[in-house]
């Protein structure tokens, strides 16, 4: 199975208040960064800390507001289906040896990207912390797997880690079908 994917970015440049900073404008970009993490060996790049608030308007021109939960950026040198770092989202509990990829699709149904959690005990607060931050409307689905899985699976020499790409993805494929 083949999915293409293109999106719009709807993240812009944050904006620092006092107390909180806002998206507004411009889309993300290597600039927003404000730290980086270390996730048990992985490098994270974050660009919304826990507490960031981000702004929009919808397509119908509805005002929306998301208060990030947890820190939230992306890996570098990865690709999260939509052309950019893979997004991450850093729980609570650092030694979780669990990372979970959620499924996210496009308002028509179709593949959007994935987003990985990283530091939830168990699937169930994963996908609560997915919901908490994007839409429900937008969740296809969740697929586990080791954190040590999923750094072999990055640090993996090209062919091969083509090949086991492919392998997860097919699967990631068979529970949006199923789902769809």
């Amino acid at each position: 199975m083949r999915l293409a994917v293109r999106i719009r970015s709807v993240y812009a440049r944050p904006v620092e208040t006092p107390a909180k900073s806002e998206y507004k404008g411009k889309p993300a970009n290597p600039d927003t960064v404000k730290k980086t993490v270390d996730f048990q060996g992985m490098k994270i790049r974050l660009d919304r800390p826990k507490g960031f608030v981000m702004r929009g308007t919808d397509e119908e021109g509805k005002s929306w507001e998301r208060i990030y939960k947890y820190d939230y950026g992306f890996l570098p040198k990865t690709k999260g289906g939509d052309g950019d770092g893979l997004d991450v989202f850093v729980g609570p509990d650092k030694e979780s040896g669990m990372a979970f990829w959620a499924i996210q699709k496009k308002k028509d149904g179709s593949f959007d990207e994935y987003k990985v959690l990283l530091g939830f005990p168990n699937k169930k607060s994963a996908m609560d912390a997915y919901k908490a931050h994007v839409p429900s409307k937008y969740f296809a689905g969740m697929a586990g797997m080791t954190v040590n899985m999923m750094k072999a699976m990055l640090d993996m020499m090209p062919d091969e880690k083509l090949a086991m790409r492919l392998f997860f993805l097919e699967e990631l494929g068979n529970i949006f079908q199923r789902r769809a």
